[in-house]
């Protein structure tokens, strides 16, 4: 699980440098890939909300330099995810969804500090491009997520030839 995370985080920044990911430039993808990553871990580490923690701050420290900002955001919506998955049966789809609402999120708070902080000049129609063009990629990286099989660290057990096997003897 670490090599995923460390390859996604890699592999953001890569695409982050090669991808132009800035307000009025025409590119088709934009690269949030570590955010997609904040759904795909659910239920495959033990520590679910800390890890998010953890990848924020280093996503802060690669991208933002508004230190603990994404970190707080991770957090934010790893609790989302969690309270989704308690609400409804996750599945693929489900899933999707969930990475289609929290880039949409994610894109609409920076719009709004960049709005308020009157940095850049941005409209709505510019928002609506990125967050068009994000669903893209990280939709596509979901999906080879996905297939990626990776054992459920909350449960203890193991499937046996014969049944189930409580390793916690």
């Amino acid at each position: 699980m670490y090599i995923i995370i460390i390859i996604t985080i890699i592999l953001d920044y890569l695409l982050s440098y090669f991808i132009p990911s800035y307000f009025n430039n025409l590119t088709l993808f934009y690269p949030m890939l570590t955010l997609t990553l904040v759904i795909f871990l659910h239920n495959k580490t033990k520590n679910y909300l800390k890890t998010i923690f953890i990848i924020g701050f280093i996503y802060d420290l690669l991208f933002s330099y508004i230190f603990f900002f994404n970190s707080l955001i991770f957090l934010l919506f790893g609790k989302l995810v969690k309270k989704i998955d308690k609400l409804i049966r996750k599945n693929y789809l489900v899933d999707i969804l969930l990475v289609i609402v929290c880039i949409f999120l994610y894109d609409l708070i920076l719009f709004m500090l960049v709005k308020l902080s009157n940095y850049n000049d941005v409209t709505l129609s510019d928002l609506v491009y990125k967050f068009k063009n994000s669903i893209i990629l990280n939709v596509l990286y979901f999906s080879l997520l996905s297939i990626i099989k990776i054992p459920n660290k909350k449960k203890n057990k193991y499937v046996i030839k014969g049944g189930v096997r409580n390793l916690s003897n």
